[in-house]
């Protein structure tokens, strides 16, 4: 399953997954399919690849990089997070291309996940986006990270709204905002419906369902004081005013209008579970 988000620039891989009962991340109430995205941004002079996917989705993963990428073997690949639903491709990927950066935040080594993913040649080519302080603490910078030799750069943050070690990327050529687990709540009824959410879209998400999703994966949301979190979201989305949404799970939301909704639908979600 492969959907063009800008033609040349930026490219949604991955699949559906069917919310039966046994995904645990979604809310129990929840029924369809939930798109899980990994997403390609590209250049004539090189390819950076956000997250790999599940690993379900391996050979829709590896046809859509093929395919994508017209015969360019090089590609650098940056993940949100190091959770299964991030990592899981990397094995296929780096045995079918070359990875030539491997940019990961938190302590955890991504290769550690996999028996064999050519560990003395890749090693080494792991770059930390995260950096520590003298006292110790992990503290979060902004890195760029260069997609080809042209000045394109995906600008990475570590968000107020996290579990475990998580990064945004931000690219101001495609307007895309990259959440990671955050805006994880569009799905759809049919497995061959559209991943996008755009103004030409029946979309009936509601707060409600905005919180379920929310609470699925941030149990302690609902002892938080979440203002902060608003106001940093609020600040966010002022500053940069993205024209999509691109989270690791969910539906793609694409357009000035669809982005402000969910904003503010994500806004009243977390002034609801913090009140």
């Amino acid at each position: 399953m492969t959907t063009t988000l800008i033609p040349g620039k930026l490219t949604a891989l991955g699949g559906m997954i069917p919310i039966d009962g046994r995904v645990s991340w979604v809310p129990s109430t929840a029924e369809g399919w939930q798109p899980s995205n990994c997403y390609l941004l590209t250049e004539p002079s090189g390819a950076l690849l956000v997250d790999s996917g599940l690993a379900i989705h391996r050979e829709a993963v590896l046809d859509g990089l093929r395919a994508s990428l017209g015969g360019l073997e090089e590609l650098a690949v940056f993940f949100t997070r190091g959770e299964m639903d991030c990592v899981s491709n990397l094995e296929p990927i780096s045995r079918e291309f070359d990875i030539t950066a491997l940019f990961t935040g938190g302590v955890v080594n991504p290769f550690d996940a996999f028996d064999d993913v050519h560990r003395m040649r890749y090693q080494g080519r792991r770059q930390q986006i995260d950096t520590r302080s003298e006292g110790g603490d992990s503290m979060p910078r902004a890195p760029r990270l260069e997609v080809g030799a042209g000045g394109r750069a995906l600008e990475i943050e570590s968000p107020l709204l996290r579990l475990l070690p998580t990064f945004w990327g931000w690219d101001a050529e495609t307007g895309a905002i990259f959440t990671s687990d955050v805006f994880t709540h569009g799905i759809v009824s049919d497995p061959a419906a559209s991943r996008v959410i755009d103004p030409s879209t029946e979309d009936s998400t509601t707060v409600d369902d905005v919180v379920g999703h929310l609470v699925a994966k941030y149990e302690w949301l609902r002892k938080a004081t979440t203002n902060r979190l608003c106001e940093w979201l609020e600040d966010r989305f002022s500053t940069l005013q993205p024209e999509i949404i691109a989270p690791a799970r969910g539906c793609v939301l694409r357009g000035r209008p669809v982005v402000e909704r969910h904003l503010q639908l994500m806004l009243q979600a977390l002034r609801t579970v913090g009140a």
